[in-house]
């Protein structure tokens, strides 16, 4: 009866505070000027329209810069050889300066991001430089960048050993390092005697605000000086804002404020774009405003929904690449994208058309954004801002001058993130977690990188106080990807019954509490890279479960659950036809993505079962048998699932039907067993030949395909008439018994990117010249005779590993890479062979 009474007691409080905030929201929508810092706000009226769409990513990424055109190319003369220039290949160091943020990192990082270079150096390493730097820290971020064999435990090791290391792997490299920020030139005089001159034409690029600097580290640095934008510049980067610069008015108003800063012009172009009346947005903006004032009226203008999901990417490190998949699920964790019909995505890229966010990679199998990056001046901002409202606290190395600062700043945060630490700091140990109040505590994200070492036990003692007083707090994300094997508590799952998003990726963990089928609001496990086999069968529960990614579990019981509201299930085996996972399989409906491996017997079961997954949209299958090897693939008949458009397969087409009847790949409707809308496709022991290829090419809407191990049997590789009218991508890898390709001039007329790799016997393509859209050619560990023959066969300019071979009247540009080619035998082997 007790219980009963205080139960009712808490119901009636409940009911109570839901009237209040419907009463408090009520008056805040009629409020016409809400505070413009609390981020709680719900402002109808700004929710409502931010379904108009004004603003979005127009595809472009941040190395697509704009306005620098003769800065780039100065910088790019000053890294590239030239022939007969033997002063050149010494080891130079070029220095990028600026005394504001005017664009010295975009320039660079456009440059750093160019294929020419990327074929060049066989090394780049970009390196971003904190305020303070520890040397240590430092030459492990290198080291990390470079491709040395043994990487493990760097760091453990010390620094002397580093220092060798480092040094030693430089020797045997054309390399190009990027200091970025460099403030004090100290951290450049313990680095130079660590750069390796190899007289092979390496580079050091050191961006700085100071202009003392560069004649302190080398009297002899090339230096680049950037100045602000003049009007023809301006005007040309405010285009990328798109129509505002058709305004003559508007054009002037903003090119006016701005005087020339690359990031203002955009911030404030971007500004313009969203907003519909600019009059009153101009009008508070002094006549010379310096960045911040243009940085807090973007905030400020920013739709009160939103604020929120742009605060919450300074959780992640200053400079950093944000992958989009962890963002969107964080943001969802937290429930930061609170209004029906607008996703996550739609978030992203209102942030994208504000220029608040920049693009770094695209997806090469659908093209849509796959990290992003914030600038660093804005993340500043950003941190200062989230830090003031009392949201975040971010821990690192650096203690405060004042002991309660840290205190004051830990307790009652929302969101708590964790930077690598450095190794000293993890050896005298950490007990910062005594300053935080657990229970007010809404995420928790690590950012460390360290794989092997000490366990670590941060998340126990995190959550020691909740377990000791059964608190289930507030704590909606737990993400620890990257940390060597947290100490999970047994009781985790009993305690956070809050949590949304548990993140364990690349943990290595070997096992994950029971008690985790407890947590039933969870939307996102992420077990990949661990080598946890084995979930709790209660998992499928947990209703709200949207992401599950696993590393080939297989499940002995269902539990009777059955999760209709998961979309992304990956990793799960099925090794027998009476698995409860085939009946639980075909229950989820709203799967949109697929990794499955299954012993090759229940194969045909399992895909009879994918069939009912109507909203299935990528598809990956792996057949082995009782030794863990590739095995058939007894597919059932896929034509019918339109919704797939991305398939990986792995395994062989089997020779015979269960009729015994012989078959290559079946011929019906000219596309077999394979979906018909396929865009991506990716075959790996598949065991074709060249009848299954023609079948292969009748997919029409083909636009990666994937060729890997033993995927193709024969010698010849024959791309036939009118076939793959849409391949942008092609990748061939390991296909050790080809040994020539022949593609029509009809067929892959689209194809940008080939890759060939591995292919120990192929020596010749005929030919590649009819495809004007190839940009791209990248060759690793093949022979020298393809790499000529390929090279002889086409026309237009060609850049070797960066280095301009060729010219001709085609203004077509082709970049080849060349790596780890395997030289013909010498002649004395070669005469052994015929006899």
């Amino acid at each position: 009866m007790s219980l009963r009474a205080r139960v009712r007691a808490a119901e009636r409080k409940a009911l109570d505070l839901i009237n209040r905030v419907h009463i408090l929201s009520t008056h805040l929508s009629q409020t016409h000027d809400p505070p413009p810092h609390d981020l709680l706000t719900l402002d109808v009226t700004s929710s409502r329209n931010m379904h108009r769409k004004k603003v979005c990513w127009n595809g472009k990424i941040e190395s697509d810069i704009v306005g620098r055109e003769a800065e780039v190319r100065k910088l790019l003369a000053r890294l590239t050889l030239k022939d007969g220039d033997r002063g050149a290949l010494r080891l130079r160091i070029v220095c990028v300066v600026a005394e504001e943020s005017i664009g010295k990192t975009a320039l660079v990082r456009s440059v750093y991001n160019r294929p020419e270079l990327d074929h060049s150096f066989q090394c780049r390493v970009w390196v971003h430089l904190p305020d303070k730097v520890n040397l240590k820290d430092l030459l492990v971020k290198i080291l990390k960048q470079t491709p040395v064999p043994e990487l493990k435990d760097l760091e453990h090791k010390r620094e002397k050993y580093l220092k060798e290391m480092l040094h030693k792997s430089l020797m045997e490299l054309r390399y190009l390092i990027v200091f970025d920020n460099l403030r004090e030139a100290k951290v450049m005089d313990d680095l130079m005697t660590l750069l390796a001159d190899s007289r092979n034409g390496s580079r050091v690029i050191v961006t700085t605000r100071d202009p003392k600097i560069p004649s302190i580290i080398d009297p002899w640095a090339s230096r680049l000086e950037l100045r602000q934008l003049d009007a023809e510049q301006s005007e040309l980067l405010l285009k990328e804002c798109g129509f505002i610069s058709e305004d003559p008015g508007l054009k002037a108003s903003i090119l006016s404020k701005c005087s020339g800063s690359p990031p203002g012009i955009l911030l404030l172009g971007g500004l313009m774009m969203a907003s519909g009346d600019s009059s009153p947005v101009m009008d508070r903006l002094a006549d010379n405003p310096v960045l911040d004032d243009i940085m807090s009226l973007s905030y400020d203008k920013l739709p009160y929904l939103l604020k929120p999901c742009l605060l919450y990417l300074c959780l992640f490190p200053k400079d950093s690449d944000i992958s989009t998949r962890r963002l969107f699920r964080l943001w969802h964790a937290e429930g930061l994208v609170p209004v029906p019909g607008f996703t996550a995505m739609e978030c992203f890229e209102e942030f994208v058309g504000r220029n608040l966010v920049h693009v770094v990679r695209r997806r090469k199998r659908s093209e849509e954004p796959k990290s992003c990056r914030v600038p660093s001046f804005l993340h500043d901002f950003l941190c200062g801002m989230a830090m003031k409202l009392g949201l975040l606290h971010i821990h690192s190395d650096t203690k405060a001058t004042n002991p309660g600062e840290k205190s004051k700043l830990v307790n009652g945060c929302l969101w708590i993130v964790k930077h690598q630490e450095s190794q000293k700091s993890a050896e005298k140990g950490d007990h910062w977690h005594a300053n935080i109040q657990p229970q007010h505590l809404r995420s928790y994200v690590t950012f460390k990188t360290q794989k092997q070492g000490t366990r670590s036990r941060e998340v126990e003692e995190l959550l020691r106080p909740l377990i000791s007083k059964r608190n289930c707090g507030l704590l909606r994300v737990l993400d620890l990807e990257g940390t060597y094997k947290p100490l999970l508590p047994d009781e985790l799952g009993n305690v956070l019954l809050n949590l949304r998003y548990l993140g364990l990726r690349w943990t290595v963990l070997d096992s994950i509490p029971e008690s985790v089928g407890n947590m039933s609001r969870l939307e996102t496990l992420d077990l990949k890279h661990t080598n946890v086999r084995k979930l709790p069968s209660s998992i499928w529960k947990v209703k709200s479960l949207q992401h599950l990614y696993m590393n080939e579990v297989c499940f002995d019981k269902s539990n009777g659950g059955s999760l209709t509201n998961l979309q992304t299930l990956w990793g799960l085996y099925i090794g027998s036809a009476k698995s409860p996972m085939l009946d639980v399989l075909s229950k989820l409906t709203s799967l949109e993505k697929l990794g499955l491996t299954c012993d090759s017997p229940v194969m045909k079961k399992a895909t009879e079962c994918i069939l009912k997954l109507s909203k299935l949209e990528s598809l990956k299958l792996r057949s082995r048998d009782l030794f863990g090897q590739p095995s058939d693939l007894n597919l059932s008949d896929m034509s019918g699932v339109e919704s797939i458009s991305d398939l990986y397969l792995l395994g062989s087409f089997p020779n015979r039907d269960s009729q015994g009847v012989p078959w290559d790949l079946p011929q019906r409707d000219g596309l077999g067993l394979l979906p018909r809308n396929l865009k991506i496709l990716t075959l790996s022991m598949s065991g074709l030949d060249r009848a299954s290829m023609a079948v292969l090419g009748k997919l029409e809407g083909l636009e990666m395909l994937n060729l890997f191990a033993g995927s193709y049997t024969g010698q010849v590789l024959n791309f036939c008439k009118d076939s793959f009218p849409r391949l942008r991508v092609l990748k061939l890898w390991k296909l050790e018994k080809v040994e020539a390709a022949y593609v029509d001039e009809t067929t892959l007329c689209r194809l940008e990117d080939l890759e060939i790799k591995n292919c120990a016997l192929l020596t010749s393509i005929d030919s590649l010249d009819h495809i004007k859209s190839l940009k791209q050619i990248s060759l690793i560990q093949v022979k020298e005779e393809l790499a000529t023959d390929i090279k002889e066969g086409l026309t237009g300019k060609l850049f070797i590993n960066g280095k301009q071979l060729a010219t001709s009247v085609s203004s077509r540009e082709v970049f080849i890479k060349e790596k780890q080619l395997v030289p013909p035998p010498p002649p004395s082997a070669q005469a052994a062979q015929v006899n």
